[in-house]
């Protein structure tokens, strides 16, 4: 099929969607919004001084975030799934390969802006550990990944999960680009058949699939989950479009779009907003139809809660910058790289731009500040910028031990906001 034919039936098939009679008039509704009070707000309100950071400042960052996972990749392809600079603290064994796929997206992202052949042999490797180890045909719908038990030293039985499967997808994809014939567009179409699998039929998601429990569980939803998945078809559709896939991501995002309005609100969810990012652009290339406008309003609410959860406590200025109290060096990464995602496509003169651009470089100045400058975790970064005081409160002696950790997903997160801001600075956006 053509990409022309293809465009076609994906814009017809999702204004059907949206627009058509009965049931999916119910239930492919476009979210009721109150935008005005935001825009107001938006509008009303002072921008804080912000400085754009140094683009050979932030490659640094890039270069050193991809010199740790070089640094921190066994032969196998796994990578050293957690230190701690505290060497007084023990760290327990475990592993995530959510996380691992994640970093394998990052390192991709990082390559982008600062070429590296060691990072992408990284790739290849880590790829090859994660479809050896963890690949699993489910009851002929699909491949899926799961986490066996000598990974994660757990008891569970074996389970696949949504996030797990969206961002597998995503990590071959990534692969993909930067080495050609690394997979099979039969291998990435698998996992994107098997996460439709998990899509139910007003276009929300149950997070895990339990073949031992029957297959799909429809409770204990997880946050990133859908934003996860729809980032792995938009990553598939980018090399081999299809209307399935252009249709079920629009579909997943409306649902969550959805839900949130009529919550009145929308968590931080930084996942939703790269895929967004991914399904508006490649729309674009496509020239494909899609409700752009409830997407970026979804968006618009998800930005102003990451806005509004900024902290930057007069009493510790190391802090200054951070998305999240505590100085969370982690948390205020993944968010940051939703706020820049979101900034490639919200309009630019729509009144939440210039905070989120001010709240981007404050954000990535303090990042490059949390990240180990030296020493064999040269590179890395911690769950937090520093260990806090006696009089800080709450449970301390584990947060502070927990603040020296680094794990794999630091590196993803910080690297891959990073990499995200490079691009934008140097695309003349921030």
């Amino acid at each position: 099929m053509t990409r022309r034919k293809t465009s076609l039936f994906v814009a017809l098939a999702v204004t059907a969607a949206l627009a058509g009679g009965g049931y999916w008039a119910y239930e492919h509704r476009e979210p009721q919004f109150e935008m005005q009070p935001v825009t107001g707000y938006y509008r009303s309100l002072k921008v804080k001084d912000a400085q754009p950071v140094e683009t050979e400042a932030v490659r640094g960052g890039v270069a050193a975030g991809l010199g740790y996972v070089e640094n921190h990749t066994l032969p196998s392809g796994q990578f050293v799934y957690a230190v701690n600079l505290n060497p007084a603290v023990k760290v327990a064994p475990g592993y995530n390969m959510v996380r691992h796929a994640g970093a394998i997206y990052a390192i991709k992202l990082a390559n982008a802006v600062v070429p590296d052949a060691r990072a992408v042999e990284v790739m290849q490797r880590s790829t090859k550990f994660m479809r050896d180890c963890c690949f699993a045909e489910v009851d002929g719908r699909g491949k899926g990944m799961w986490e066996p038990t000598t990974l994660t030293f757990g008891k569970s039985p074996q389970t696949f999960k949504l996030g797990g499967v969206g961002l597998a997808l995503v990590a071959l994809a990534s692969t993909e680009s930067v080495h050609p014939g690394s997979t099979t567009v039969e291998e990435m179409q698998e996992l994107a058949r098997f996460g439709h699998q998990f899509m139910r039929w007003n276009g929300e998601f149950g997070p895990r699939w339990v073949p031992s429990q029957g297959g799909l569980q429809t409770s204990g939803d997880v946050l990133y989950y859908p934003g996860e998945m729809v980032l792995g078809w938009m990553a598939l559709y980018e090399q081999h479009p299809s209307p399935e896939l252009m249709q079920w991501s629009v579909e997943g995002l409306m649902a969550l779009a959805r839900d949130r309005a009529a919550d009145g609100k929308a968590p931080a969810d930084h996942w939703s907003l790269l895929a967004t990012a991914d399904l508006i652009r490649l729309a674009e290339r496509d020239k494909v139809e899609i409700p752009r406008g409830v997407l970026t309003d979804h968006a618009v609410q998800i930005c102003h809660t990451i806005l509004e959860d900024a902290y930057a406590p007069a009493e510790m200025p190391v802090m200054e910058g951070a998305l999240v109290r505590r100085g969370d060096a982690v948390t205020t990464s993944a968010r940051l790289e939703g706020l820049l995602a979101a900034l490639t496509f919200l309009p630019p003169d729509h009144p939440i731009v210039p905070h989120i651009q001010a709240a981007a470089h404050r954000a990535m100045a303090f990042l490059l500040r949390a990240q180990v400058k030296e020493g064999p975790h040269a590179g890395g970064m911690p769950l937090s910028i520093t260990t806090l005081p006696a009089n800080a409160g709450g449970d301390l002696q584990k947060f502070n031990e927990n603040a020296t950790r680094i794990q794999i997903d630091h590196f993803q997160h910080s690297v891959s906001a990073m990499a995200r801001y490079l691009a934008l600075r140097n695309a003349g956006v921030l």
